[in-house]
């Protein structure tokens, strides 16, 4: 706000008109480069090096106003703050599946987001508007107080921890194999060249900013030529939005707990359009508003599912890289937006025009929609394999991308009453989880121990490097999973707290003590 208005003042509408592709083109190429960074070190060290120069841009700002430092100098701070402040989003969503352990801890901790966004658009504007009463410098210097609060805050974040892969063969391996031989921004290009789903999604999720875009200068256009709000009309129609995002926001609430959430994205993106069209349809002043008020609803439970839905399908290690070229795709398409929305208008009219890029979204909606579906199959771990492996008290402190990428990796076994599962002296490959029946493990012939459903076995000689310390033998028919020697291995080893779980284990099973509790 600050720097809009000073712009203004300086040079009108066409100021502000640089302003904007200051704060947009930089951002098309700075924010790939910036998250790709993410996914070739620490996301936290990243994500906070963001943050400091997003709040040292910002005070640069301030002084930069207060000096009259002139039109380049605020079109130069405007472009490093908008590089750093659109990369902060991608780099966020990386991390929070690495810190979230269930699936509605995920959902929650985005609608918290995105109930926080809503709150701020709100009351950010408001908040700076009574400042300027004071002078630009002070609406930047309160900008980057708010800056630096936040940053404070970002260094609360732990380290980062590494989480078990797939193999290398699998879908993560080559998306994080090409994105590895790719320079720059082209990592996250070619890694969705591996992740079809995910390319689908992030092309209609760039619908969604192609008509936001060109509904900001509808807005303007319909306000004063076909609603008869005049300028006062701008203002109220985008307030409606900005309230309904906070509506959507609190309604997303009603989200958390549900495990496929490609349907609701879908819905999402069709009530986005849909109120366009009406407002060109019934051009009625209340109309438009409850309209807006509706697109605002829509807004906030599309962010809430579009990014739970990625968060669970881009694979770790690449997740940051493809969210940053989600980013650009993001500001390209509302900048293209807003330059067809005029076109639009000349060539359909005011109300034609609302119709059109209203319908644009049901549109795509309806020729995705087969292939966006199939992101609820990627994502989702059938239940019971998830409840056996957070049932494991060693698994317990890793991160829900984690506990799902090893329930994804598990294999069905199965065992007839008598048969060995394992036998002393074998070479250890695989951890077996038992789903139903028991068994009884002996050493030297001496049962030591009776294992139900939910309990396992095979740690021993996969984190200590030996032989099968004892042998199991099925006492009742028997379901299990079996996970892969490496694949246990790398995930219990990759995070200090499971490490410390499974060493107390293996030292309570080797000293026939009970198990620790799950």
């Amino acid at each position: 706000m600050a720097l809009l208005v000073y712009a203004y003042d300086l040079g009108g509408a066409l100021a502000v008109g640089l302003l904007g592709l200051a704060r947009t083109l930089p951002t098309l190429v700075g924010v790939p480069l910036a998250t790709t960074l993410g996914d070739r070190g620490s996301r936290v060290r990243v994500l906070l090096g963001l943050y400091l120069t997003a709040l040292a841009s910002a005070a640069v700002a301030a002084v930069a106003l207060a000096i009259d430092a002139g039109l380049l100098a605020v079109l130069a701070i405007a472009a490093v703050n908008a590089i750093a402040t659109a990369a902060i989003r991608p780099l966020q969503n990386a991390i929070i599946p690495g810190l979230a352990r269930t699936p509605d801890e995920l959902v929650a901790a985005n609608v918290a987001s995105s109930m926080g966004e809503g709150i701020g658009l709100l009351v950010g504007p408001a908040f700076g508007g009574l400042l300027l009463a004071f002078g630009t410098p002070v609406v930047a210097v309160a900008g980057a107080v708010g800056m630096a609060l936040a940053t404070i805050a970002v260094t609360q974040i732990g380290p980062d921890r590494p989480i078990g892969g797939r193999t290398a063969g699998s879908r993560t391996g080559k998306a994080a194999s090409e994105a590895g031989r790719s320079p720059g921004a082209l990592a996250g290009l070619r890694a969705l060249r591996g992740l079809p789903t995910v390319l689908l999604i992030t092309a209609l999720f760039g619908v969604q900013p192609f008509v936001r875009g060109a509904l900001t200068v509808l807005i303007v256009v319909a306000s004063i030529e076909l609603l008869g709000l005049g300028d006062p009309g701008v203002g109220l129609l985008n307030a409606a939005i900005g309230m309904g995002g906070i509506l959507g926001a609190a309604g997303t609430i009603l989200l958390v707990g549900r495990r496929r959430l490609a349907l609701v994205f879908l819905a999402a993106l069709v009530v986005w359009g849909i109120p366009i069209s009406v407002m060109g349809i019934v051009p009625v002043a209340w109309v438009a508003v409850a309209a807006m008020v509706v697109v605002g609803v829509a807004n906030a439970v599309l962010d809430v599912a579009g990014f739970t839905t990625l968060q669970r399908i881009i694979p770790n290690e690449v997740r940051a890289s493809v969210l940053g070229v989600f980013e650009g795709n993001v500001a390209a398409m509302a900048a293209v937006g807003g330059i067809v929305a005029p076109v639009l208008v000349s060539v359909f009219g005011v109300a034609g025009a609302l119709v059109v890029t209203g319908a644009l979204l049901p549109i795509a909606v309806l020729v995705t929609a087969r292939g966006v579906r199939k992101a609820d199959d990627i994502a989702l771990v059938p239940e019971r394999q998830l409840v056996l492996v957070r049932g494991v008290a060693m698994f317990a402190p890793l991160p829900l991308t984690a506990i799902e990428e090893l329930a994804g990796s598990l294999e069905p076994l199965a065992f007839a009453r008598g048969e060995v599962l394992m036998r002393v002296g074998d070479p250890g490959d695989r951890f077996i989880l038992i789903e139903s029946g028991t068994v009884e493990v002996e050493a030297d012939g001496v049962p030591l121990r009776t294992i139900g459903p939910g309990g396992y076995v095979g740690e021993i000689a996969l984190l200590r490097g030996v032989k099968r310390t004892a042998t199991v033998r099925a006492t009742a028919d028997v379901t299990a999973f079996g996970l892969r020697g490496p694949a246990f291995v790398a995930a219990v080893t990759g995070d200090r707290e499971a490490a410390r779980s499974a060493d107390r284990v293996v030292d309570a099973r080797l000293a026939n003590r009970p198990d620790e509790p799950a």
